[in-house]
C-alpha cells in the first residue's frame, strides 16, 4: 500500500486543522470543472487541509461564483471538524452491510463506524458501496445527495488531496440526514422475481436491441420500459440474456429523448458507469410517476435494535454475509410459526434465501424518512409479495411472521462472532 493511502487512513483516529474557506471552493470548482456541475451541499467544512507548498495567488478566482445568500455559501462557511471515530471490529461484509443499514436509519454513529472499517480494509470497496447506496436508498428522494456522492466518489485524485476519510464521513453524515426513497430497488426485485412478470419478463427478453430502444424513446408503460433498458444497456442482473447485442449510450440517449431530464440523467449514467449496477439505469425512468412540488415523509415501523455480542446491532447480520448465513441457518432449526412454514411450503435448498429475503423486507430494508408517493407504494407492495420468486401461499402472512420472530432470531443472531 503506497504511503500516502496509509496516511490518509489514519486520518480515521484524529482531527485535521481546517482548511480556508478560499482553498474549499477551488476543489469545489475543480469538480465542477470535471462533472460538469458544482455540487451545492458539499459541506467542505468536513474536508481536511491538505498538505501543498502551492502558492495562492488566484484562490479568489472561485469567489464569483457563489453570493453570500446562497444556502451552498453558508455552508462552506461552517467549520465542521472531521469526526473521530473508532473502526468497528468485523468482517468487511459485516461491516458494508452495518453501513447501508444505519444509512437507511440514520445511525450516523453505526455509518461513520463501518465506513471507517471498510477504508481501513478496502478503500475501493467503500467508494464503490457509497455510490451504490445513494442509487438503492436516496434515490430521487435527494437528487443533492446523489450529485455530491457522485462528485466525491469518482475522483481519486481530489479525495487524496483533502483525505479520504474527511471525504468519505461527510458523505456518511449527508447520506444519512438525506430523506430516503428505495422505489427504484423495490422494481427492481419485482422485475427480477416476481412470478406475475413472469411473461413481461420473457416478451422483453425476446425482443433485440431497437425494439427496447423504441419502447423507452415511445415513453410505454414503465415496468416493460424498465425491463427494455436492462437489457439495452446489458447490466448483470437475474434476467440478463447472455450474448444479446446491448449499447448503454444509446439507451440512455433513448431516455433523453424521452424527455427525461438533462441532471437525472447525467448522474444516472454516471452511476452506471460507476457501478456497473441496474439501479442508476431504473432512476430516471422513476421520474416519469414522481409527483411535482415536496413529498410527505416519514419513518417505517422499525422494530426495537438489540445489540449483539459483537457490540453492533444484530439487523447487521444478514444473508451477505458468512456471519448473517450462519445465524439464518442456525434460526431455520428453531421451531418458531415462520419455521415451521418454511419447512412446509419451501423447499429445503430454498429455505435460507427466502428467510434471508423475508428478513430484509420487514427489517434490513427499513428507512427513516421514507419519501411517500403511489407509485413508490405500489412497487414497495409488489416486492413484499414477489422477492422469493415462488408460487407462496399468502406471502403477506409470512411476512407477518417473520415479523413476529423477530425477537427469537435476534437471541440466535446476538451471539454470532
Amino acid at each position: 500500500m503506497p504511503e500516502n493511502d496509509t496516511t490518509q487512513q489514519q486520518a480515521c483516529l484524529r482531527h485535521e486543522p481546517p482548511m480556508s474557506l478560499t482553498r474549499k471552493l477551488s476543489f469545489l470548482v475543480e469538480l465542477a470543472g470535471k462533472f460538469g456541475t458544482c455540487p451545492p451541499c458539499l459541506d467542505s467544512g468536513a474536508l481536511v487541509w491538505p498538505p501543498s507548498n502551492r502558492e495562492t495567488p488566484n484562490m479568489l478566482q472561485p469567489l464569483p461564483l457563489f453570493d453570500a445568500s446562497d444556502a451552498s455559501f453558508r455552508v462552506l462557511a461552517s467549520d465542521n471538524k472531521v469526526p473521530s471515530v473508532e473502526p468497528l471490529r468485523v468482517s468487511p461484509w459485516v461491516a458494508m452491510s452495518a453501513l447501508q443499514k444505519a444509512i437507511r436509519r440514520g445511525d450516523v454513529d453505526l455509518a461513520t463506524r463501518a465506513a471507517a472499517t471498510l477504508l481501513k480494509a478496502d478503500p475501493a470497496k467503500l467508494w464503490r458501496r457509497l455510490a451504490g447506496i445513494v442509487f438503492e436508498d436516496v434515490g430521487l428522494a435527494s437528487v443533492e445527495t446523489i450529485r455530491l456522492v457522485m462528485s466525491a466518489t469518482t475522483g481519486k485524485d481530489a479525495r487524496r488531496q483533502f483525505g479520504e476519510w474527511a471525504v468519505a464521513s461527510l458523505l456518511v453524515q449527508k447520506m444519512c440526514a438525506a430523506p430516503k426513497c428505495r422505489a427504484a430497488d423495490d422494481m427492481f426485485i419485482a422485475l427480477s422475481h416476481h412470478l406475475k412478470l413472469e411473461a413481461l419478463r420473457g416478451d422483453l427478453a425476446r425482443e433485440n436491441l431497437p425494439e427496447h430502444l423504441s419502447r423507452i424513446r415511445e415513453r410505454r408503460a414503465l415496468l416493460g420500459a424498465s425491463l427494455a433498458a436492462l437489457h439495452g444497456t446489458g447490466v448483470r442482473w437475474h434476467g440478463q440474456v447472455p450474448r444479446k447485442p446491448a449499447d448503454a449510450t444509446a439507451t440512455f440517449d433513448a431516455m433523453r429523448f424521452a424527455g427525461i431530464g438533462h441532471e437525472i440523467m447525467a448522474l444516472a449514467e454516471q452511476g452506471f458507469r460507476r457501478t456497473r449496477e441496474a439501479l442508476p439505469v431504473l432512476l430516471p425512468l422513476l421520474t416519469r410517476a414522481l409527483p411535482s412540488g415536496d413529498l410527505p415523509a416519514a419513518d417505517d415501523d422499525l422494530p426495537p435494535v438489540v445489540i449483539g455480542h459483537t457490540g453492533i446491532p444484530t439487523y447487521c447480520l444478514d444473508g451477505f454475509s458468512y456471519e448473517g448465513k450462519r445465524a439464518l441457518t442456525r434460526f431455520l432449526r428453531r421451531d418458531t410459526p415462520s419455521t415451521q412454514w418454511l419447512r412446509k411450503h419451501v423447499p429445503a435448498e430454498r429455505r435460507v434465501a427466502a428467510l434471508h429475503g423475508a428478513v430484509f423486507r420487514v427489517e434490513g430494508g427499513l428507512v427513516r424518512q421514507r419519501v411517500r408517493w403511489a407509485c413508490a407504494a405500489t412497487l414497495r407492495r409488489l416486492a413484499d409479495h414477489g422477492y422469493h420468486g415462488m408460487t407462496l401461499l399468502d406471502p403477506a402472512a409470512f411476512l407477518d411472521m417473520v415479523r413476529a420472530d423477530l425477537p427469537a432470531l435476534d437471541e440466535v443472531r446476538h451471539d454470532v462472532r
